[in-house]
Formats: C-alpha cells, structure tokens, sequence
C-alpha cells in the first residue's frame, strides 16, 4: 500500500500502454494492468513478483498472476503468496487477478490489480460486494479518479461471490452501474 500511495501522491503523467515506461522521480508510470502489478510487486515484495515470472520467458500478464495465485494451496501460503478463498476477507495490499471471459472481445487475457479499501456488503445481497481497486486502464470504473485519462488511478469494482463458500465467481467492471461477468477470479495476498 506504501508503494501504491507513493505512485499516487507522485503522479503527474500515466498512459495505459502495452508497453512499460517508469520514471519515479518524474512520476511518470505507464504500463498496462500487469505490467503495474509485477512493478509494485517487485518493489514491495519481491518474493512475491519473483513466483509469478517462474517458468515465463517475458513478464507475467493477468492469466499468468491468475494462475500462480489460483495454484496457492488455501491452507498454506507459498512463494510469497497466501491465496485468500472468500471475497468479504479482502484487506487493502491483496491482489485481484480474473481470466478474460470469453464474451468479451479483447487481445487481453485478464485483468489484475490491488484492493484499496476492505469489501462493502452490498445493502440487501449477501453475497456482492462493492471493492475501491487500484490498476492500469484505458475504461474506467465507478467513481473514478482517472477522469478524462487512462492509466494509473482508483475506482470501485463489484464482487459477487458464491453464496455457500463465498468464492469470487463474478466481477462488475463499474460497480453496480453495469453487468457483472462470471469468470474465474483469483485473490492474493503477497506477504514477501
């Protein structure tokens, strides 16, 4: 969270790119999701960024921070990760990694990011859950602070979880002002 505040107190450019170009002391970050997430990782907890390159030839994209979190045993952290098996024990600093579901036309794979604040219960559902989430993006979120730009910033995502294990199945890219998509969603904690 330190490195997160760090980047947003020193913002002053960012640009949604497939590309990577970071310069702190300007703060100038532009990267897409993953390509973020990796760099906050290695900054904040390398263990945890060294697990999710193994085995890649290039940097690790959002199906590949899927992968490796989704891997992580529930009961026993690995590599720097304990994976996190219900969406209402999200803490700020966790990692939200989901597969690209197969509706939506994108050269992506996915889409990774950070939790910023603790899950809210959706008044009147137990099992959705409105997330401020921080990422790189060219499409906002609700309530977004990158207003008329992309890249780097803050905005509110919907959960929904299964109602018996409460396991993320869905996600809502706008909160609750659009539909959800179910995929399948992956929830990380990296711890070193």
């Amino acid at each position: 969270m330190r490195r997160l505040g760090l980047m947003e107190a020193t913002l002053t450019s960012s640009e949604y790119t497939y590309g990577f170009s970071v310069d702190e002391r300007k703060g100038i970050y532009n990267f897409d999701c993953s390509g973020m997430t990796y760099w906050v990782l290695k900054k904040a907890t390398p263990r945890a960024a060294a697990a999710l390159r193994w085995g890649l030839e290039q940097r690790p994209l959002a199906r590949d921070i899927y992968r490796r979190i989704a891997s992580i045993p529930v009961e026993s952290p690995r590599h720097g990760w304990r994976r996190i098996p219900r969406v209402d024990a999200l803490e700020p600093g966790d990692v939200i990694a989901w597969i690209k579901p197969k509706v939506i036309q994108s050269p992506n794979t996915g889409h990774v990011g950070f939790v910023v604040l603790p899950p809210a219960r959706v008044p009147g559902y137990d099992n959705a859950y409105l997330v401020r989430f921080t990422d790189s993006t060219r499409l906002l979120h609700d309530d977004d602070t990158r207003q008329g730009r992309n890249g780097f910033g803050k905005g509110t995502i919907l959960l929904v979880s299964d109602p018996e294990t409460g396991a993320p199945v869905a996600y809502g890219w706008v909160g609750l002002k659009w539909r959800a998509f179910e995929t399948d969603i992956a929830l990380g904690r990296p711890l070193e």
